[in-house]
This record gives structure tokens, C-alpha cells and sequence, in this order.
């Protein structure tokens, strides 16, 4: 071996004990009832910002969408963030992802409440 391959085997070996000394040391937090907090009309809380969103804010369609984009943008969103699809990464992943697909059914929960007249699927 030469002096620039044992150079990255070092430096690889660091940057590992490193990135892992760092997130085991970080502290646990205490996981979340939810990642969201009714606060009326529509909105939600969010925990990381403490702004609140409308449920069209969190699945991220226009307020005039029809039910048809509503459910389709749901679908899109509940698929990309469901915790199975995250179990592989670790417990952090699989907490985060659970709470953002709470906050992404409560806000289809309330998308459907305001379709009142159509049929949920």
C-alpha cells in the first residue's frame, strides 16, 4: 500500500468514529405524543417550528384541490414517509417518520371533514 491509500483508510476510520461518537452522544429525547396539536380551523402545530399548518399546507395541495388531488397528494405522502419504510435506518428514523405520518393523516382526517360530502377512500 502506499502512502495515499493508508492516508483514506484514516481518514475514513476517523470521519466512522467520529460521526458515531457523535450521535451516540447526543441526547435522547423523550418521543412525542404527536408531532402535531389541533389548534383549530384547520391548522396544526408544528413541533419542529411551532408554526401551525392547514392540512393543505402539510399535504402540500392548493386550499381550492379537488378530493381527487387531496387523496392522490395523501397517498403520495403517507408512502413516502411510513415508518416500514424507514425501520431499516433506526429507531431515530422510524420515530420521525411516525409522527410525520400521524400529522399527515390528521391533516387528510381534516381535508376528508371538509369534503364532508364525498366518500372517503
Amino acid at each position: 500500500m502506499d502512502g495515499f491509500e493508508i492516508l483514506a483508510i484514516v481518514t475514513g476510520l476517523f470521519l466512522g468514529y467520529w460521526l458515531v461518537s457523535y450521535f451516540l452522544s447526543r441526547p435522547q429525547s423523550e418521543p412525542s405524543k404527536a408531532s402535531y396539536q389541533e389548534a383549530g380551523n384547520n391548522t396544526f402545530e408544528d413541533s419542529e417550528t411551532n408554526k401551525s399548518k392547514s392540512w393543505y399546507e402539510i399535504l402540500e395541495v392548493s386550499p381550492s384541490a379537488t378530493f381527487d388531488e387531496v387523496s392522490n397528494a395523501y397517498k403520495r405522502k403517507i408512502s413516502k414517509y411510513h415508518p416500514d419504510k424507514v425501520s431499516s435506518l433506526g429507531d431515530e428514523f422510524r420515530e420521525l417518520a411516525e409522527n410525520r405520518a400521524k400529522e399527515i393523516n390528521a391533516a387528510y382526517n381534516e381535508a376528508k371533514r371538509s369534503f364532508s360530502g364525498h366518500s372517503a377512500s
